[in-house]
């Protein structure tokens, strides 16, 4: 604090400490609160002469309490003993209220005894000082918890202004990421299902992801991690995102890809800064993959039997060497098989018994969860496990992305004549739905439509959950957890969905089969009453989203046809 901002008249030395808030001290607000107009007088006397004068008064607590809802004080020297509403009772009012828990209350007593200390501490007092005032002891504690309050303020003032910062730092990280609108359009593209996750390990990470398209048969991926944490491996990450934009022309050819990049990159990373990286082209008509690595941990290919191979990604991390060698190596990504590149967080992050997964237990890992369930959301289901496995924070960024050669979802272009696909997820259920719906002229419509069926065939049919059971579990707020339970028990592993389509000029053919012992169907589809029943809204608002729609047997199969609007046409 500077001195001649708080010089005391009298010459009295008034100690400071923070420079930073001496102005914000000298200018601080502070309530008086004593029933004795003597007492108020001689402590306003006692601040003024210590250099404060913007000082208010109270003559009790209900008058304080009052004073302070209308205009907050910076500071609270209180009496204890006062009518109507005493110190005491002052003290634990503000301390109740979130707008005044960390006010400093400075509370003045003739008492010494300990027991009254811990009451007054108890009540919520910040500090103590004893009557009669000592000028100098008063003008100390006011003067230190007026600069710690207001220390405080500007730390969190700091504090939030860096969260801010890093909260939209963070938003363009992720803008680097591939959107669902680049992603379903490499979908289409490809003919296969790409999924992906990404997760820092604190406010910003180092690892990155993307995938773009290379001339009429070919698609690019890469996964890469930057050595490090935080604001220092972001910058790097924008570095490298910003870096390959240039070298668009190399992206056939991964080998060549890399040695551009680490060209442009090694002399402006610090030294002991590098990225290691995978770099695959997939030609999808000849399902050749050519690849490169950068010392980035070995992906791996799985049949469509569930077996696993590794491919070889080593190689010297970008940005070490000026001239390093990579090498392109061949592979093949056959119709049913997929790709799953994934950074090193899922082999070196610890369990709570501290054991570390590995690669080899991670390839288990990875088979066991092949098993469980479809295909296309396999990267779902290993993660969810992952973290039941590795509960809290991971000590490193994960990112998961898998490239999916599935043949039944690869029948859902928007020009398929036709195509039959099985499923067990409402992950799935909306991929299918919405590419089923895209050549529509209505397609947020019918994807609402199909929703209502894949997810009634899902929840009734494959996971055994009746109408009013499902009625229930809503009320409850457990209907998400009592699916995630049903999927992972043994008896629902072979449960599937089971939809066929046809398209025929203007008009799409949907069938719907589950395993399900079915429902009364003819209750909710005969007196179009559905919306004011208990249950089977879902069918009434598929039906209002079709040409048509029936379901037959004993109600765990339903046709829906839909024909397209012409132009003009409501």
């Amino acid at each position: 604090m500077r001195p001649e901002a708080m010089a005391p008249k009298d010459g009295i030395h008034i100690p400071g400490r923070a420079t930073d808030v001496a102005d914000e001290v000298s200018a601080a607000r502070i309530l008086v609160v004593d029933d004795m107009p003597l007492m108020r007088t001689m402590i306003g006397n006692c601040l003024k002469r210590g250099g404060f004068s913007n000082i208010d008064y109270a003559a009790d607590g209900a008058e304080a309490l009052e004073i302070i809802e209308r205009e907050m004080p910076d500071l609270v020297v209180l009496d204890l003993n006062m009518p109507r509403v005493s110190g005491y009772e002052v003290c634990r009012t503000l301390r109740a209220d979130p707008k005044t828990e960390n006010l400093p209350i400075l509370v003045q007593s003739a008492s010494e005894t300990a027991e009254e200390r811990v009451e007054v501490f108890a009540s919520g007092a910040t500090d103590f000082v004893s009557k009669p005032i000592n000028q100098p002891e008063l003008l100390a504690r006011a003067c230190m918890h007026l600069e710690n309050k207001f220390l405080i303020n500007n730390l969190s003032a700091f504090q939030n202004r860096i969260q801010a910062e890093l909260s939209m730092a963070r938003e363009m990280q992720h803008s680097l990421l591939p959107d669902p609108k680049t992603i379903a359009k490499l979908e289409d593209f490809s003919g296969g299902t790409i999924e992906a996750f990404y997760k820092a390990s604190f406010e910003l990470g180092g690892d990155l992801w993307g995938c773009w398209p290379i001339s009429n048969d070919r698609v690019g991926l890469y996964v890469l991690d930057i050595a490090g944490h935080g604001v220092g491996a972001a910058l790097n990450t924008f570095r490298v995102h910003a870096t390959m934009a240039r070298f668009e022309a190399a992206r056939e050819d991964p080998a060549a890809f890399l040695t551009v990049l680490n060209s442009a990159l090694q002399p402006n990373f610090p030294l002991g800064q590098f990225a290691t990286m995978f770099y695959a082209v997939l030609n999808f008509e000849t399902n050749e993959l050519v690849y490169a690595g950068a010392g980035a941990p070995r992906p791996m290919i799985l049949s469509a039997d569930g077996d696993v191979r590794l491919l070889d990604s080593s190689g010297l991390p970008v940005a070490i060497l000026r001239k390093p060698e990579y090498e392109n190596r061949y592979d093949k990504l056959e119709m049913g098989e997929s790709l799953f590149c994934y950074s090193d967080v899922l082999t070196e992050a610890p369990n709570p018994a501290g054991d570390f997964m590995g690669e080899e237990g991670l390839v288990d890992f990875v088979v066991e969860c092949e098993r469980e369930g479809a295909r296309i959301t396999l990267v779902e289901r290993l993660l969810e496990q992952f973290y039941h496995r590795v509960p809290g924070a991971l000590p490193d960024d994960l990112t998961a992305v898998a490239i999916h050669r599935t043949p039944d979802f690869a029948a859902l272009s928007s020009s398929a004549p036709h195509g039959r696909f099985e499923f067990q997820s409402r992950r799935e259920a909306k991929k299918i739905a919405t590419k089923l719906a895209a050549s529509t002229s209505d397609p947020v419509g019918v994807s609402i439509g199909l929703m209502e069926l894949f997810v009634n065939a899902i929840e009734h049919g494959c996971l055994g959950i009746g109408h009013v059971e499902k009625g229930q579990l809503i009320e409850q707020g457990t209907l998400n957890a009592e699916i995630s339970r049903r999927r992972s028990l043994p008896e629902f592993n072979d449960n599937y969905v089971v939809v066929s389509f046809e398209r025929e000029k203007e008009d799409l053919f949907v069938a719907v089969k589950d395993p399900g012992e079915g429902f009364d169907y003819l209750a909710f589809t005969e007196d179009g009453s559905g919306h004011d029943k208990k249950h089977g809204r879902g069918i009434t608002m598929a039906k209002s989203c079709f040409n048509a729609l029936t379901y037959h047997g004993n109600g765990n199969e339903v046709h829906a046809h839909y024909r397209n609007r012409k132009k003009g046409s409501t």
